[in-house]
């Protein structure tokens, strides 16, 4: 179907069209001849012979335009702008004219103030005479707002009270377990302090137990090589002058010598031997008595302070570790005394 006076194609796309020629406004109609069939099959021979014109001329331009060398045409809507393409610059020394113009434009007035908004007037205006006290009593009217003025501020000064109240107490509360804190912290230095000097105190008494370990092991060791020596050579002695007599190389010279020279000399490092080992108990008891002295001093201070303390420890007292030095320590001298009452009696048997 179709109809000449509907458009067929795109809104948008640009349309060809030939210019307007008045003169053959009407060709159309007055080579048109109604009724003759000749006419019509001569004017679709004609319109056929036109379509293949125009398809061949098309077909043409596009060989035209495949075969040709250079750009390719420009898009629709678009041209092409001639560049210049030599291999070297051409500097060009005409320039166009140019001419200077200004203009001025007038100045911004200010904006006026925008008139306040007045609504337009509507309605008659009536008056009327009220007199004071018509509408209502103030004195009555205004009691319930000064009732709830009054109430909201006494309500609001009670709540500021009790909040300052609450806030001393908090404080107070802060302030108490601060000195609590501060308290306990001293106690905590306190009683570290104590046990570093007890740690101390007692590396010291091991090292002067130890100490004195060592010494009384050498006072043992020389009064047991002493008094070894002495039984020895009172056994070896007489065995060796038999062993000699008995082989005939002991001669009455040689005994009267030994009797009046080497015997006395004997006898006499000897005696020398066991005044030194006498004087080493001396010593040896002097330095007992010196740490026993300074053991009580000692004790005595820290007695006071183990009174002082509010809590007892764990472990033994001081007038234990008192009684346990002190006991060790005496039966380190009935020891000694044992000893040296040993190497006294050996003293006779060399003499004789």
């Amino acid at each position: 179907m179709y109809d000449k006076r509907v458009f067929r194609g795109s809104n948008f796309a640009p349309q060809h069209l030939p210019k307007w020629n008045p003169h053959f406004a009407y060709a159309k109609l007055l080579s048109r001849d109604d009724g003759d069939g000749e006419s019509a099959a001569a004017r679709a021979a004609e319109a056929r012979r036109r379509a293949l014109a125009r398809r061949k001329a098309k077909n043409q331009h596009y060989k035209t335009s495949q075969l040709r060398l250079g750009s390719p045409p420009p898009v629709a809507g678009r041209r092409h702008e001639n560049v210049q393409t030599e291999t070297f610059l051409e500097e060009l020394f005409v320039s166009p004219p140019v001419q200077y113009e200004c203009t001025q434009t007038d100045l911004f007035f200010e904006r006026p103030a925008s008139p306040f908004y007045v609504p337009e007037k509507t309605g008659a205006d009536i008056e009327t005479q009220i007199y004071p006290g018509d509408l209502f009593d103030f004195d009555m009217e205004v009691q319930p707002i000064l009732e709830v003025l009054v109430g909201k501020t006494v309500e609001q000064a009670l709540i500021e009270v009790l909040e300052e109240e609450e806030l001393a107490a908090l404080r107070e509360q802060q302030r108490r377990f601060l000195e609590l804190r501060a308290v306990e912290t001293a106690e905590a230095l306190r009683l570290e302090e104590r046990e570093k000097r007890l740690v101390k105190e007692k590396e010291r008494r091991l090292v002067e137990h130890e100490e004195g370990i060592k010494i009384q092991k050498e006072m043992e060791e020389r009064i047991a090589a002493a008094v070894l020596m002495q039984g020895y050579m009172a056994d070896l002695l007489p065995s060796v002058i038999e062993g000699l007599e008995s082989e005939g190389f002991m001669m009455e010279n040689i005994k009267e010598d030994i009797d009046e020279s080497f015997m006395p000399w004997l006898i006499k490092e000897v005696t020398l031997e066991l005044q030194d080992m006498v004087c080493s108990r001396d010593v040896l008891s002097d330095i007992v008595r010196e740490i026993l002295e300074n053991r009580a001093e000692i004790y005595k201070v820290l007695n006071k302070e183990s009174s002082t303390d509010e809590t007892e420890e764990e472990g033994p007292s001081v007038q234990d570790m008192i009684l346990q030095d002190h006991l060790r320590l005496q039966e380190e001298i009935r020891t000694k005394e044992k000893l040296i009452r040993e190497s006294n009696e050996t003293k006779p048997e060399i003499d004789q």
